[in-house]
């Protein structure tokens, strides 16, 4: 060990000096109640722990909010050698975005240019620890996630590893003009046209579906159990479909609309590559307040095995179960008519795709 020089022993002795006189000269008073009842407060960082399934977990919360506008050139997590027959895309991370950017620039060419910050509201860290065969406590994983969240986030989504749950949704009327487009039809000839007919006759009827990560080609969202992993599509998952609120076509829509393992519903695409969205919305864009449209639940984590994180969006202690590597968790929160979903597009989105907003001063990506 190196030694104290003399000039450092000295420094270290005055400071301890003052410190204890300080200490020393402070007198500890009790408050009245009535003093403390005039006293409000909330601590903004706060710990918890939980212990599950031969974990430990330690979870640090910032009781804050967040204001983000951030680029990054290339986010890759998880960046190694996976195996899985047929459950991993040749995709080399987990998660892997090209001009990853949180948050938008309107007027972006103007002198009025206005950041539109992607907003965060109660982050934390949390911590899995677990003792391992040698009788060792090791950190398994680590996470970072959000209470709510909102805004834009951008970038060319080269593969995903986890839970990403959205809903679309549009206009019938919109997938028979893409269908006839694409299959060059018109009025006459959609008549003759099986899918085309039923789209017709659907007319602007409101159809709908939940997308999530898939398997390019089939839709599969597992195989053997095993979920799809470094997944490049987003869809309607295999033995799904689309679906309506209209009386006469609920029953009908499903058996024409779903997806039958080939990636197609009506004739139309059901499976649609991650790089075609540029930007998507987290939470809701019609709600500006942060309470009622962030997103909940979202998370991103790396675990160096399996670990299952506990769902601090769900009314239930659920958890979600993670393998080991990269994770990003946007999955919805309630079932059924009460689902609220972390983003939702549009048909026309959907089956076209969306652009990216510009995220820089005068530039579209990168900064």
């Amino acid at each position: 060990m190196r030694p104290i020089r003399p000039f450092a022993q000295r420094a270290l002795a005055l400071f301890c000096g003052g410190l204890i006189s300080c200490f020393a000269q402070a007198e500890l008073k009790p408050m009245a109640d009535s003093e403390l009842a005039e006293v409000t407060g909330q601590a903004m960082i706060t710990l918890d722990g939980l212990t599950y399934g031969g974990f430990e977990y330690t979870r640090v919360n910032i009781g804050a909010d967040i204001d983000l506008l951030t680029n990054i050139d290339e986010l890759r997590l998880g960046n190694y050698s996976r195996s899985g027959a047929n459950t991993v895309s040749s995709q080399p991370a987990d998660i892997w975005i090209d001009n990853f950017a949180l948050g938008r620039i309107d007027n972006a060419n103007s002198s009025d240019a206005t950041i539109v910050p992607f907003q965060i509201r109660d982050p934390y860290v949390e911590f899995a620890f677990k003792v391992n065969a040698q009788g060792v406590r090791e950190v398994a994983g680590i996470r970072l996630g959000f209470g709510r969240a909102r805004g834009d986030l951008s970038g060319d989504i080269r593969s995903l590893t986890g839970v990403m749950q959205g809903l679309v949704t549009g206009s019938a009327s919109t997938a028979r003009e893409y269908y006839m487009q694409q299959n060059g039809l018109n009025s006459l000839t959609c008549a003759f046209d099986f899918n085309c007919l039923a789209l017709s006759l659907a007319g602007d009827t409101e159809i709908y579906s939940e997308v999530q990560l898939v398997k390019s080609g089939t839709g599969e969202t597992t195989i053997n159990g095993q979920p799809i992993n470094r997944a490049t599509d987003i869809g309607v998952a295999k033995g799904d479909s689309f679906q309506t609120d209209n009386a006469l076509l609920k029953g009908i829509l499903p058996l024409i609309a779903a997806n039958n393992g080939d990636c197609k519903a009506s004739g139309l695409p059901a499976c649609f590559a991650l790089l075609n969205y540029k930007s998507i919305f987290v939470g809701d864009r019609t709600q500006t307040d942060l309470n009622l449209g962030g997103a909940q639940g979202i998370f991103f984590s790396l675990q160096n095995q399996n670990v299952p994180w506990q769902d601090l969006a769900a009314a239930n202690a659920r958890f979600v179960e993670t393998q080991s590597g990269a994770f990003a968790n946007f999955a919805k929160t309630g079932e059924g008519a009460n689902a609220i979903y972390p983003f939702i597009v549009s048909l026309y989105e959907a089956l076209n795709g969306t652009a990216r907003v510009p995220t820089c001063m005068g530039q579209g990506k990168g900064c």
